[in-house]
Order: structure tokens, then sequence, then C-alpha cells
């Protein structure tokens, strides 16, 4: 027979076993944990996810609310987001305030099959114009594409293009959907916003009167008319300085790889739409979240309302 003291000892490794494999009760489980207690898992509330998405976790030692959010198989993905202090909110315009993108692949299709030898002659696919084109400066694509232009030539092509993507686009423009219902959210809490795009000026204008909204932002900066253009953080940094906002308390919500580099670069929580290009590139591009539109549940979150 082992001695009482032996025999305490191996209770006691047995009941700590017990303790350590055991799924916990369900009274154990909490919404809202401590940033020192770790989340138990409640197989109903949260389900573990399909091995294709990724795993909930805590983001900026933050404690949050949990929401899973399903996109299209591509772009399917679980985000475990904090709900932020808010202070200011920054757009993008082109395929982030509306789906902009067909316009512009179609006029690119049309400009780039007139420059004979470009692409083999061949027509540029949807897939070219998201790598190569979507959320890009028309200096930097002239540059990568016809290096040999002199700067009154890109110019003038640029002008070129973008007054065709006007004529495209003019009565084609509709809102994402459920961005009305964020800018009313915004208007009536008092928040700071601005428009950031690399879009020329009289495209921007152009695109923010469709839906009676150039005056509601407090701020349109423009790429063109800084320095440096996205995918540099500086116009987002602009439009920081003259709001009064500070990163760790601003949002940008972009829908390209280009753009979302910046906001992420600028310090602000970046959001990435999912409006054209896949969840991944935005990711890698420094997105901390990924919503399908406006109504997603996930932006709410980081919001902090429902």
């Amino acid at each position: 027979m082992p001695h009482d003291s032996s025999r305490r000892r191996i209770l006691l490794f047995v009941a700590s076993a017990c303790l350590l494999f055991s799924p916990p009760p369900v009274s154990a489980f909490t919404l809202f944990p401590s940033p020192s207690t770790r989340v138990a898992r409640h197989p109903v509330l949260f389900p573990r996810p399909p091995p294709c998405s990724a795993t909930l976790r805590p983001m900026l030692g933050r404690t949050a609310r949990a929401v899973q959010v399903s996109s299209s198989a591509v772009d399917s993905a679980v985000n475990s987001i904090p709900a932020i202090q808010v202070d200011g909110i920054l757009f993008d315009i082109d395929g982030t305030l509306f789906d902009s993108d067909p316009c512009h692949l179609a006029v690119f299709q049309e400009l780039l099959l007139e420059q004979k030898g470009f692409n083999n002659d061949q027509m540029i696919d949807e897939a070219f114009f998201r790598k190569k084109i979507a959320g890009r400066q028309n200096q930097a694509i002239c540059e990568e594409f016809f290096p040999e232009w002199d700067r009154e030539t890109a110019e003038a092509w640029s002008a070129a293009k973008e007054a065709r993507f006007r004529k495209e686009a003019e009565g084609r423009l509709e809102a994402m959907k459920g961005l009305e219902r964020l800018m009313d959210w915004i208007t009536e809490r008092k928040i700071k916003k601005a428009a950031v795009t690399n879009a020329p000026r009289p495209n921007a204008e152009m695109m923010l009167n469709a839906i009676d909204k150039l005056e509601w932002f407090d701020e349109l900066i423009i790429g063109d008319e800084c320095e440096k253009a996205k995918p540099d953080p500086m116009p987002y940094l602009i439009a920081m300085d003259r709001l009064g906002l500070s990163p760790d308390k601003t949002i940008v919500i972009e829908d390209s790889p280009s753009g979302a580099a910046a906001g992420a670069a600028s310090g602000a929580f970046t959001v990435g739409i999912l409006s054209s290009q896949p969840g991944e590139a935005l990711k890698k591009a420094g997105c901390k979240a990924l919503i399908k539109d406006y109504e997603d549940p996930a932006l709410w979150e980081i919001l902090g309302s429902t």
C-alpha cells in the first residue's frame, strides 16, 4: 500500500489532470473576459471555424466581442475585431463608396488596345486590371506601361482616360450597400470624415456629387495634389493632420492593395471592403478586418454598434 503522503500526491495529480483536459462548463464562458482571462470556446455560440478560416484571436491586446463573418469561398475569413474608439473615418472613393471599377476597366481596355504592341495587342482582362491598375495613380501606371513617354504625353493620355471615364460612369454609379446608414451614423455622432483618393479632382467631385455627398466630407484629399500619392501614406497623414486626428482613433476604408498599404502605413485601423479584390490581397497589404459592404456585422462590431 502506498504511504499516505504518496497517496495524496497521486490523487492531486489525477485531479489536476481532470481539470486540465476536461471541457469547461458553460458557466465558465464569458463574452467579455478580462485581458488576462482566456476565453473559453462555447460549442454553440462560437463553433470551431472550418479549416480554411483564420483562428479567432485577440487584436492589439484589447478585450472585445468577436464576430465570425463569411464572405465568398475565395475570401472567407473570420474577423476577430475589437470595438475601438473612433474619432474619424477616412474613405477611399473608387471601389469603396461606389463599385466604379467596371467603368474604369472598360475605359482602360479600350485605350490600352489602341496602343500598338501593348500586352501583345491583346485586350487586358479583369485579372490584369486588378493586379496592375486598380487603385494606382495614373502617373505610376504610365511610368510602368509606357516608360518612353515624356511627361506631357502621359498627362494628355491620363486626361483623355479620365474624361472618358466620367462619360462612361455618368448616371451609372450607385452607392455601396449600407453606405447611407454608415454616413447617418457618422453624422449623428459628429465623427470627422474625409475622402482620400488617387483619382483626379474632377473625377472625385463628379462621383461624390452623384450621391450628393461632396459637401458632406470635411476634407477631400487628392493624391495628385500631395507630394506622394498612395501607396505612400502621405494622403492619409495629411487628412488626419487637417482633421486633428490621431491614427489610433482613425479608421481607413479601402478596396485596393495600394490604398490599403497607404492606410496601414499611416497607422490607422484599416478595413478592406471586398468589392473587387480578393481578401488575401487586402490582408497582405495591411487590412486588419474585411467587410463585404457597409451592412456587414463586422464593421458595426468595430464601431461598437449593432
